[in-house]
């Protein structure tokens, strides 16, 4: 599903934020300034964890630097605290309990059969090397199957500067994929 715009797909779709429980519409998050905000797997995952530290090391350093906001929503709280606890993710953290919004973007799901292949897909493969030497380790509780992706959205009306829904569990977009997508409709923005 090609999106161009969250306000008319997920924008009235609530999460729950983290911090306090509250449940907010998801075009609160992009309502005031643009956002990277990544769909998180599962949080027990050791690619979505490896994925979510390199991008809060290398990152979310430039977004702060340029009042870009950085939210990472999961599909359940499986894992959540172990995630915290570890600091894999340095932005706002929200759960979508249901994957509502996972389910109105399109979001593949991919089932046992297919989840049991793509482990061994050469994006999958080349994340879990980069893992290993990140040192990070998961779990497999929850919903393995579900892809996530990853957004850069701009403010206000939701308009998506960036749309990168996962093929399988290695799918990302680079760092300078977003970085690009961000100088491309942000004039004042630095490195």
């Amino acid at each position: 599903m090609s999106i161009d715009q969250l306000n008319s797909t997920i924008g009235d779709t609530l999460v729950t934020r983290v911090t306090d429980n509250v449940d907010v519409p998801i075009r609160s998050l992009y309502s005031n300034q643009p956002i990277v905000l990544i769909f998180l797997r599962r949080f027990g995952c050791q690619l979505c964890r490896s994925y979510a530290l390199k991008l809060s090391k290398e990152l979310h350093p430039i977004l702060q630097k340029n009042n870009i906001g950085f939210v990472g929503i999961g599909l359940e709280r499986f894992g959540l605290e172990e995630f915290q606890k570890e600091k894999y993710f340095s932005g706002d953290l929200y759960v979508d309990q249901g994957k509502k919004a996972y389910q109105i973007l399109g979001l593949p799901y991919l089932g046992w059969l297919k989840g049991i292949t793509d482990i061994f897909s050469r994006s999958a493969s080349a994340w879990n090397e980069e893992t290993k030497k990140m040192g990070v380790g998961g779990n497999l509780r929850g919903d393995g199957f579900q892809l996530g992706a990853t957004y850069v959205v701009g403010p206000k009306d939701g308009k998506v500067w960036l749309a990168h829904p996962q093929k399988d569990y290695g799918d990302h977009p680079s760092i300078d994929e977003i970085i690009k997508a961000l100088r491309d409709n942000i004039p004042e923005f630095r490195e």
